[in-house]
């Protein structure tokens, strides 16, 4: 291998491509990168098993060639290295890097060594604006389960159904629902289980483009963003029904202004007790008070302002940061509760819904002693 390479151009790709090399892998084969060049043209590889990512540069090429370097190394090594051109060389097992102000050896590893999984066929991938995706993955990916008991809900649910789409996140407390209308130019009909990863990565690649590629099928999904193919693997297992969770007799409407009920939930988050951070709700026409209380901190209590017409006073308990995180991702001034009962589901919206995006949040409430 001899190329020369743009220094910034270069690191870029590193950066991406070792973006999901593990911090402590499992295997040492895995804490590697495969750079290949082949004609005008550099090839990235990164895998950890699960998840492989793919990017392509543009780079003059005198002598075809492939490394497999330790990724933590090279990236740590050309970020320090002076602007400008590279010359990069592989001889002996060793591979060469030659900047304006030094040279830069390094032990390489063979190919043969490195794992990928197998793409998906091009045919099954179809375009899709980010946009509506970034929301998806920011809606439901807090939502997962860290329970890997539960595998299932390990991961986020993406739904196919016609020219839409959904995404949905839980853990068996809360659930997160992201439905988006119209995305597929053609209808499918699929349904997947995709790793929170898998879907973070995404997000941090789609963040400045209208649209990508993506594809999924029945072990694998599949993404392209520019230069930049990721696929991975999806998780086995049976997703909860969700559309049964979901309450449709939940009649008792409340109106909160969003920042004001997240100012007062972090004020009185100092009292809650650290195991169950639970809060009390007492919503009565036009009141809210919300209580916490333990016997080490003490006792705080807010009071609020609501829209709330109905004449049955409701007193609900919840986990003061499940109800936080949900909170924070209202894009609405104003929030919408709904409410059956004291022990009953809970469904948090925003006030107005998008005519093409729709957020649902469903949370359990406590028992209150």
């Amino acid at each position: 291998m001899k190329i020369r390479v743009d220094k910034q151009e270069f690191l870029k790709n590193l950066n991406t491509i070792s973006s999901i090399v593990p911090a402590k892998p499992v295997v040492t084969i895995i804490s590697n990168i495969m750079i290949e060049a082949k004609k005008d043209v550099l090839l990235f590889s990164s895998t950890d098993f699960e998840i492989t990512m793919h990017s392509e540069m543009p780079a003059s090429v005198a002598e075809d060639g492939v490394i497999v370097i330790n990724a933590k190394t090279i990236v740590e090594l050309v970020r320090k290295l002076p602007e400008g051109e590279l010359n990069i060389s592989l001889a002996n097992d060793e591979v060469s890097i030659k900047s304006k102000s030094g040279v830069y050896k390094m032990p390489v590893i063979k190919k043969d060594d490195y794992v990928e999984i197998s793409r998906i066929e091009k045919n099954k991938m179809f375009n899709v604006d980010s946009l509506p995706i970034k929301s998806a993955v920011d809606n439901s990916v807090f939502a997962v389960s860290r329970d890997a008991v539960k595998v299932a809900i390990t991961g986020v649910l993406l739904e196919g159904a016609g020219k839409n789409l959904a995404f949905v996140g839980t853990d068996g407390h809360r659930l997160a629902l992201y439905s988006i209308k119209d995305i597929f130019e053609k209808p499918i009909s699929n349904t997947v289980i995709v790793p929170p990863k898998v879907l973070t990565i995404l997000r941090d690649l789609i963040d400045e483009v209208d649209e990508f590629s993506m594809g999924f099928d029945e072990k694998r999904i599949m993404f392209k963003v520019k230069n930049i193919e990721v696929w991975a693997k999806l998780i086995e297992g049976t997703f909860p029904d969700y559309k049964r969770v979901i309450p449709t007799d939940n009649n008792k409407i409340c109106i909160v202004k969003k920042d004001d009920l997240i100012n007062s939930l972090n004020i009185v988050n100092v009292f809650t007790n650290p195991n169950t951070r639970l809060v009390k709700f007492e919503i009565e026409r036009g009141k809210l008070t919300i209580n916490a209380y333990q016997n080490q901190t003490g006792e705080g209590t807010e009071y609020m302002d609501v829209d709330y017409e109905d004449k049955e006073k409701l007193v609900i308990g919840f986990n003061n940061n499940y109800l936080l995180e949900i909170l924070k991702r209202i894009e609405t001034e104003n929030v919408k509760f709904k409410f059956k009962g004291e022990m009953f589901a809970v469904i948090i919206e925003n006030e107005i819904s998008k005519v093409d995006q729709e957020a649902v949040y469903i949370i359990m409430p406590l028992r209150l002693k």
